[in-house]
């Protein structure tokens, strides 16, 4: 097998710059373990949340305070805006539009009722204020039966934060669900226009006299938006999707929208089977390996970006020496001297091991201890890089879609061997 552009990894920063890639006119084939943070995270596009433990609310602004080989140092503050622009528009070209700018955050309503910081808000998460707050009277509405939100908790938390939020409950029409279901079902059946025109009714008479209503982010998964904009129009009153556990429905969506521009663009996939190592001449990687049904598969290649995020998304591994390495191409990994520096000093506090990832220069190349290029037709991109923590510094989104869009610039211009 054969490919010019080989992404490992099918989280945000693999799927936008295999999409982009591809617009370029890459040949560009997937290689994934599995589904990417597009199924944990809330659908939206967080690009700086924290700087210093400290709260950001202009995140451009606020990169000009991160430490010196950050991802967004290395790669300018014009491709954050490419890759924000980009996002914009293939998500409103998907059915999928987002609200905000870089110029301010945020708050996107959780399941817990806290109202996270972020850029990019899905619309049906996007509220009803110039910040995407909540304002009025609200009503925080859970579907009978479902047990992944409870609207006197979201209720509760909200009033905390100064809004005057009420719970209550709206009953579900007659379905094949009666005794369990999950958020995807639900979600599944608020795509049919008629499942919808039976549950408005019931929706309406729960947020009697509100001004706005919290409803768990569960109302529709294959049709984009569309099934929220109809029943926001047959309730009559503004509806907003709360973050809620994962499976992400918002992420799903947006899943579901990369891997059909992906196909559409020619781009194949090899899904399930992870990469387990490359095949090298002299600084150039010739093959990536990957597991296969019977036998491991050697996908030959002219160039390779990876994806595969840091520890939590299995890209980095711990050794028993203490060391930490990237687990596709063997790569250096800027970590801890020994494994006693893994400890954190809180318990459910920020862990130092989420830092961890693999130095690179300008061009996203892997270098090591000098600053040299370890492999000169690597880029890496997104949480497998150094200098950050997205997690913390809820940044994932933002190193994402910037070094997807630095990466499509470079490849974009290189000729195909």
């Amino acid at each position: 097998m054969r490919a010019d552009v080989i992404v490992v990894g099918a989280g945000p920063a693999g799927l936008a710059s295999a999409t982009r890639l591809a617009e370029a006119g890459r040949q560009v084939r997937v290689l994934a373990r599995g589904n990417g943070f597009t199924h944990w995270g809330a659908g939206a596009v967080d690009v700086l949340g924290r700087v210093g433990g400290e709260p950001v609310s202009q995140p451009l602004e606020a990169i000009d305070r991160l430490p010196e080989g950050h991802p967004y140092h290395l790669v300018g503050q014009a491709a954050v805006r490419d890759g924000l622009e980009w996002f914009s528009g293939f998500a409103a070209g998907a059915g999928l539009a987002h609200a905000g700018d870089l110029d301010r955050n945020r708050g996107q309503v959780t399941a817990f009722g806290t109202l996270r910081q972020t850029c990019l808000l899905p619309e049906p998460a996007a509220g009803t204020g110039p910040d995407g707050f909540l304002g009025g009277r609200v009503a925080v509405v859970n579907f009978a039966g479902f047990r992944d939100f409870s609207p006197a908790l979201c209720a509760t938390h909200l009033r905390v934060s100064g809004i005057d939020a009420t719970p209550a409950s709206a009953p579900l029409p007659a379905w094949d669900h009666d005794r369990y279901f999950t958020g995807v079902e639900l979600a599944r059946a608020i795509d049919d226009a008629g499942f919808r025109r039976r549950l408005a009714p019931g929706l309406a008479r729960a947020a009697a006299g509100a001004d706005v209503v919290v409803v768990p982010a569960v109302l529709g998964l294959n049709r984009g938006h569309e099934p929220w904009a109809d029943l926001q129009s047959l309730v009559g009153t503004p509806l907003v999707e709360a973050a809620t556990a994962p499976p992400s429905i918002p992420g799903l969506r947006l899943f579901a929208a990369y891997r059909a521009r992906l196909e559409a663009l020619g781009v194949r996939w090899q899904f399930g089977f992870p990469a387990v190592g490359v095949e090298r001449d002299g600084d150039r990687v010739t093959a990536v390996r990957s597991e296969g049904a019977s036998r491991v598969l050697a996908t030959r290649c002219e160039e390779l970006v990876l994806a595969t995020g840091g520890v939590a998304g299995n890209g980095i591994e711990a050794n028993r020496d203490g060391t930490l390495t990237e687990r596709v191409a063997g790569l250096p990994v800027d970590g801890f001297e020994d494994r006693l520096a893994y400890l954190g000093g809180r318990f459910l506090g920020d862990h130092p091991l989420a830092a961890a990832g693999v130095r690179v220069d300008a061009e996203l190349r892997p270098v090591d201890a000098s600053g040299e290029p370890i492999l000169a037709n690597v880029r890496c991109v997104g949480g497998l890089l150094a200098a950050h923590d997205p997690t913390v510094e809820g940044s994932r989104e933002g190193v994402a879609l910037a070094t997807a869009a630095r990466v499509a610039a470079l490849l974009a211009a290189t000729p195909v061997r």
